[in-house]
This record gives structure tokens, C-alpha cells and sequence, in this order.
């Protein structure tokens, strides 16, 4: 029998520390903020833990139980290091109250924008003008040091308060959140204030992306709001609803993959009971920007198999000079 010292003590080991000593493969997607590489829904944060794909969390004592399905005293034993295990130092939660909570100074700008350029339009194919917006909108710029697309996230009162850094290298990509930043003001595309619908996407780039075949098709993208999580989490999603109480419509735009569909199932779930209509729109790949390269690879190879046959039926219907001169003498 455990007292509740030490059960306070097992739920207060350090998370990260466990999940380290277990051997878990993780990275940080954020300031103080670490996912699981083989569940990437699954979240770390302040020695709490969520997975959000299947809507469960907690502190370390549950991650141990819930996530690992041990049993409450098999769990105790090793967080206590009563089980021949090294035991996990706890939580240290002065290193907390010293962390960045808010974003204290941005990567310098370069002094032109060719890497964003060829980035995001050439390699992900995206409108130039959708970019040159929101360069102009100062919610995008290239940076000094290492060329990355930095992308901008502001609350009502257009203070900065996220910053999302993407690499620009093709063969080596990169992606992180600067210290300080609030997944909760997010990065938005557009807002459009008489819209009574936003749709929501996993990252800004599939936003755009999203955007451009819209434009391509002759829509107009700004007619409605368009914002981007940074995940599958919906920290970003309410914050927007509390800051633009005149939405009534929801239009998920999350990727066509496990943690995708489930996370739009639970945020229809949540917000139909708040009163909300909830739409979809799946991407026939993975997301809308592998959509948007898959059509410009696909235009592009059938222009080039159009160019060989019309080569082809030019190569067949010629005929040399003296063969021309020789039927029409025969006339």
C-alpha cells in the first residue's frame, strides 16, 4: 500500500527524463513543448502529458499506466526505483517559473527574399502573389542567418506572439518554434472580419497551398477566414472563437491521415455541442500541399507528353522537298 506522499512523488517524476531512460525517440516542436516520433499527436509539456489522437493524458504516474498499460503497483515500483531500475529524478518545478513566456526577440530580416521565393514557390508551389501578402502583411519574412521562411503569429492587438521558423533547403528540412511562442495566436493566412467561417488547416503552408488551387480555380481565398494550428491540437481554434465570436461555421482542412480524420472527429464532437456547424474537406494525398505539387507535376508531365506528340505526328506527316516536287509533276 502506497501512501499519498508517494503517490504525489511517482506523479511528480520528471516525464521527460522517463521517457529519455526508456528509450522513447522524441523531438521538440516548440518551446518547452516535446512529441513522441512514433505517436507525433502526443504531446509533453510542463511534465504534463496529452495524446491528443486519442484524447488522454496526464501527469507521469498516468503515462505510465494509460499509456503504457502497466498496472498501478508495477508503475509505483519504477517511478520509486523499487524495481532494480534507475530512478528518475523529479520534476523540478522552479525551472518552470524561469522558461520564456513570451517572445523577447526575432530572427533578424535578410536583406532580400529569393531563398522564401524559390522555397515556397517553386518547390511548394505556391502563388507568389499568396506569399507577397503576406510578406506585406508582416506576417512572413526571410531570415539573415540561415535563409529559413519565418512565419509570424500576432493577437488582436497585432502583438507578436508566435514565431514558426521553416527551412528553405530542400534536401534538409527544419522546422521550430522560437522560445516564448503561443501556439494560441497562431499563424492566421487571412481574416476576413463579415466571414462567418474559418477553416483550418495543420500547418500555414498547407493553407496556402490550399489557397493557391483555390485561386487557381478563380475563387477568391479571402472571403473567408483561413488559420492554421501548427498541429492537430485546437489551442489555436479557440482562441480564434473567442477573439471572432460572429463564427458560426467550422471547416476542417486537417490531413488525410489517422491523427487528421480523429482530431477532426473530436473537434466536431466538441464544438457541434457549442453550437457550431462543423464542415470537411479532406486532400486526396496526405494534405493539401501534396495535392498542389501532385497537380503541377502532373499539368507538367502531360505538357511535355503533349509536346512529344505533336513532334511525333509532325515527324509522320513530313515530307522531304523533292518527294513534294516529284507528286506534283505527277499531277
Amino acid at each position: 500500500m502506497y501512501t499519498q506522499y508517494q503517490i504525489n512523488r511517482a506523479k511528480n517524476i520528471d516525464l521527460l527524463d522517463y521517457v529519455t531512460q526508456g528509450g522513447y525517440s522524441f523531438f521538440q516542436s516548440a518551446a518547452n513543448e516535446y512529441r513522441l516520433k512514433e505517436h507525433d499527436s502526443l504531446v509533453i509539456s510542463n511534465n504534463k502529458w496529452k495524446w491528443f489522437s486519442q484524447d488522454i493524458g496526464g501527469d507521469t504516474l498516468d503515462f505510465v499506466t494509460k499509456y503504457e498499460g502497466k498496472g498501478f503497483k508495477e508503475a509505483m515500483e519504477i517511478l520509486l526505483g523499487e524495481k532494480g531500475k534507475e530512478k528518475v529524478k523529479e520534476y523540478d518545478s522552479k525551472s518552470k517559473e524561469q522558461e520564456v513566456k513570451e517572445i523577447t526577440k526575432l530572427p533578424e530580416k535578410a536583406d532580400n527574399y529569393r531563398r522564401l521565393f524559390a522555397y515556397l514557390n517553386k518547390t511548394r508551389k505556391i502563388d507568389p502573389t499568396i506569399i507577397q501578402d503576406m510578406i506585406n502583411d508582416g506576417k512572413l519574412y526571410q531570415e539573415n542567418q540561415y535563409n529559413n521562411c519565418v512565419f509570424i503569429g500576432k493577437n488582436k492587438d497585432e502583438d507578436v506572439k508566435y514565431c514558426l521558423k521553416v527551412g528553405t533547403n530542400t534536401y534538409k528540412k527544419y522546422k521550430g518554434e522560437i522560445k516564448g511562442s503561443n501556439k494560441a495566436y497562431g499563424i492566421e493566412l487571412c481574416v476576413a472580419q463579415e466571414s462567418e467561417k474559418v477553416y483550418i488547416y495543420e500547418s500555414i503552408i498547407d493553407a496556402m497551398s490550399h489557397a493557391t488551387m483555390i485561386k487557381i480555380q478563380g475563387g477568391n481565398y479571402k472571403e473567408h477566414n483561413r488559420i492554421s494550428l501548427g498541429c492537430v491540437a485546437d489551442m489555436k481554434l479557440e482562441q480564434f472563437l473567442k477573439d471572432h465570436p460572429n463564427i458560426k461555421v467550422i471547416v476542417s482542412c486537417l490531413d488525410n491521415d489517422k491523427a487528421g480524420i480523429e482530431a477532426t472527429e473530436k473537434i466536431k464532437d466538441k464544438y457541434t455541442k457549442e453550437g457550431y456547424q462543423i464542415k470537411r474537406i479532406l486532400p486526396i494525398n496526405k494534405d493539401f500541399n501534396d495535392d498542389l505539387v501532385a497537380a503541377f507535376e502532373k499539368h507538367e508531365k502531360k505538357t511535355m507528353s503533349e509536346v512529344d506528340k505533336d513532334i511525333k505526328e509532325k515527324k509522320e506527316s513530313y515530307i522531304p522537298a523533292e518527294s513534294r516536287y516529284k507528286r506534283a509533276m505527277e499531277r
